[in-house]
């Protein structure tokens, strides 16, 4: 299949390769390269993709043009809204933050604010440096619990170093104190 682009579709490809989204930029890159006349094997080599995710994109913009190059609607559980108040968003600012706030802290509040930007929770992990698992596990906390969901939460091993009385995982009751 050949393709032949219009100056408008050239500009919006070129445009769209630019984003920092890699879905769409890869997308863009892909017709490009197809518009110069290459195979499926040559544009996924290029672009760093799969060759059937170069077909697939190539037959997509044939029959449908730019809006061949949109997402579907995605499967499964969408994500929860994170909207902040203004005395939320101040609060999570001032500890992002203040030098005196925990790092753990100041952390977690850089993720709800990032989370609140918009966007997915994996390009938040990306631009702060943190695992995508880190970004789901504090914007779901922050949802059901709002500010308090995000203070540092005592582990029984941390309980444990000042209480060595206290029972170890899986064990049902404490030690008993030997004389």
């Amino acid at each position: 299949m050949a393709i032949t682009l219009s100056e408008a579709e050239r500009a919006e490809l070129v445009r769209r390769a630019g984003l920092l989204d890699r879905r769409p930029a890869e997308r863009a890159r892909i017709i490009q390269a197809c518009a110069d006349g290459v195979s499926n094997a040559a544009a996924a080599w290029a672009v760093g993709v799969a060759v059937k995710t170069a077909g697939k994109w190539r037959r997509s913009f044939t029959a449908e043009r730019m809006a061949g190059l949109e997402d579907a609607g995605r499967i499964g559980r969408p994500k929860a809204d994170l909207v902040l108040s203004e005395a939320e968003r101040a609060q999570l600012t001032r500890w992002a933050r203040r030098a005196k706030t925990s790092q753990f802290l100041a952390l977690r509040a850089k993720i709800v604010l990032r989370c609140a930007e918009g966007g997915t929770n994996k390009q938040a992990a990306a631009d702060l440096g943190v695992d995508e698992s880190t970004v789901d596990r504090w914007r779901a906390r922050f949802v059901a619990k709002r500010l308090d969901g995000l203070h540092q939460t005592v582990h029984l091993d941390q309980d444990r170093r000042r209480d060595p009385q206290l029972p170890r995982q899986g064990q049902d009751e404490p030690p008993t104190k030997q004389n």
